[in-house]
């Protein structure tokens, strides 16, 4: 009497467990719901690492950027000049322009204290590239700054850039 119980326990176990495991899912499923979503206009969107750029700052005659992707030295140098600092991270970031390349945002000078921060960096199934970032306003100054920041990007991670800020 005691091994039948025991065997109607295990097989009522063993088919509970069955019944509770989930079924395996394909490929194909992911597939069909980015199809779906990109024929509603959303697609996914996949983080890209990037580095900030240190002690760099905008030359007086920069206005503004035509294009936020700086992809060569020479156009990097005609924009930014170095701010070397006393101390051990008072260098500039080495930028490789044969691996990487900088995206920028730089702001209208202004004479009210502003920081600006990179929150994300994105690419879409599409290949658009979007830097998300922070701007903070504070109390009015005595000078005038061109707020700014630049991040390095690897050379792989290639698109349209789109600069979008943080409400």
């Amino acid at each position: 009497m005691k091994k039948s119980i025991v065997k109607v326990v295990a097989i009522a176990s063993f088919l509970f467990i069955a019944c509770q495991s989930s079924p395996k899912t394909d490929n194909k499923d992911e597939i069909n719901n980015t199809e779906v979503l990109k024929a509603q206009g959303i697609s996914k969107t996949t983080d890209i690492s990037f580095v900030l750029a240190k002690n760099y700052f905008v030359k007086n005659t920069i206005d503004k950027l035509d294009n936020p992707k700086i992809e060569t030295a020479e156009k990097f140098n005609e924009i930014f000049g170095m701010a070397t600092t006393m101390g051990r991270d008072g260098k500039p970031t080495e930028i490789d322009f044969n691996k990487q390349y900088v995206i920028a945002v730089v702001l209208p000078e202004t004479d009210l204290m502003t920081t600006i921060d990179p929150v994300s960096l994105q690419k879409d199934g599409n290949g658009k590239i979007t830097l998300t970032y922070k701007k903070v306003v504070g109390q009015k100054q005595t000078y005038t700054i061109k707020p700014s920041f630049e991040i390095i990007v690897d050379k792989t991670e290639n698109g349209t850039i789109e600069l979008k800020e943080q409400k």
